[in-house]
């Protein structure tokens, strides 16, 4: 018997280089390659949004901005208003469609569109939360008041991470009934393929730490520089390249210079293909100061590289304390400093890291592809 097909309509804001994006696009792809009729909604801009450019199930709409802008509540309005014409638009052909919102502004206003326009099911994926420990009182109680009033029309959620399960377990109603855990998958062939090309123990005595992150605060880039920048003087064979951009980089190139770390800190910018830069590194680091369960651990452990990190989110579903990496408090870079310290001169250290058996098999991309269908199946 033939599977019914499904419709499936994706939303999310600007198609940017992050684990978020990669998700939602590796959904729309995949779905329509199993035969399926699948859309996306997503702001105009991002660096991913030229792979998708030639896709006409793709809508990008210049209103819909990733930021939510409050000094401009016009703006915002045209953007929901623009966004449920297409989804009535869409639904019109499509009258079985189910949304599926991927990030937290998109899957608010998303989930809000949807509701307008009369879609039914309205699915949203939890890449983290939006209200934090690191917010004032005021902002983290605004957001959550958003978010608990939008989780009374949401059909399911999708979450990343057991951390993020245990969270909304506590602060939504019904959660528990409403949710699957599917993890944010990557195509781990890219990877494969450069670890083949590549070995970590190379001809140099270079040490190389790197990152994949946008340069936002939440990614708090500053306490990596900082402990880079103590462990260095301590070690001068060590250096540290970062793949990504933003807002940020004036700030991040200046304290650099600041510090004639010009010739030890490399800046790549975005690159699409990360694998072959990421293949040369020693170790992976992360400083993050909240995450859902971010797609580069998962990466950087698909070669085998050791990953020191803050223990936020859904870290610790993917890196074992003094198993396959090392994991710190929160905003504690001194400790981190001694960590890059560690396993850069410690060669018994870095190899236990290194080789250690990760089971990574649900971090698949087609396992996760298919996690969905099974998903949307069931409603």
């Amino acid at each position: 018997m033939k599977k019914k097909e499904l419709q499936i309509l994706y939303i999310i804001t600007k198609l940017e280089l992050g684990g978020a994006q990669k998700v939602c696009l590796a959904l729309l792809n995949g779905t329509q390659e199993q035969g399926h009729t699948s859309f996306l909604i997503a702001g105009d801009g991002g660096i991913l949004s030229q792979s998708v450019s030639h896709n006409k199930n793709v809508f990008l709409l210049n209103s819909l901005k990733r930021e939510a802008n409050f000094s401009s509540i016009l703006a915002e309005l045209k953007a929901f208003k623009d966004l449920v014409a297409q989804i009535k638009k869409i639904r019109k052909d499509f009258p079985h469609l189910i949304v599926h919102t991927h990030s937290t502004k998109a899957g608010i206003i998303g989930r809000w569109a949807a509701f307008f326009a009369g879609v039914s099911q309205r699915v949203h994926t939890i890449h983290g939360f939006a209200f934090h420990d690191h917010q004032s009182w005021p902002l983290w109680l605004s957001i959550y008041m958003v978010e608990l009033l939008t989780s009374f029309i949401t059909t399911h959620y999708v979450c990343v991470s057991s951390y993020d399960v245990r969270k909304a377990i506590k602060l939504f109603p019904r959660f528990a009934k409403k949710h699957s855990i599917i993890r944010a998958a990557v195509d781990p062939e890219p990877f494969f393929n450069a670890a083949r090309k590549t070995t970590l123990e190379n001809n140099t005595d270079l040490f190389v730490f790197g990152t994949v992150s946008c340069f936002k605060k939440q990614k708090n880039l500053f306490d990596m520089l900082q402990a880079f920048s103590l462990a260095h003087q301590k070690n001068n064979l060590l250096r540290l390249e970062i793949i990504g951009d933003g807002a940020l980089r004036p700030a991040l190139e200046a304290w650099i210079a600041h510090r004639n770390l010009q010739e030890v800190v490399i800046l790549h910018g975005w690159q699409e293909n990360v694998a072959p830069i990421m293949a040369t590194w020693n170790a992976f680091i992360l400083s993050s100061l909240w995450e859902g369960l971010p797609c580069a651990i998962v990466e950087a452990r698909l070669l085998k590289l050791p990953v020191l990190a803050y223990d936020t989110g859904g870290i610790h579903d993917v890196i074992f304390n003094g198993e396959n990496g090392l994991l710190y408090k929160p905003k504690h870079w001194q400790e981190l400093a001694q960590g890059m310290m560690d396993i850069s001169n410690n060669q018994l250290l870095y190899k236990k890291l290194s080789h250690y058996k990760d089971d990574l098999s649900l971090f698949d991309q087609n396992v996760m592809i298919n996690q969905h269908l099974q998903l949307y199946r069931s409603f």
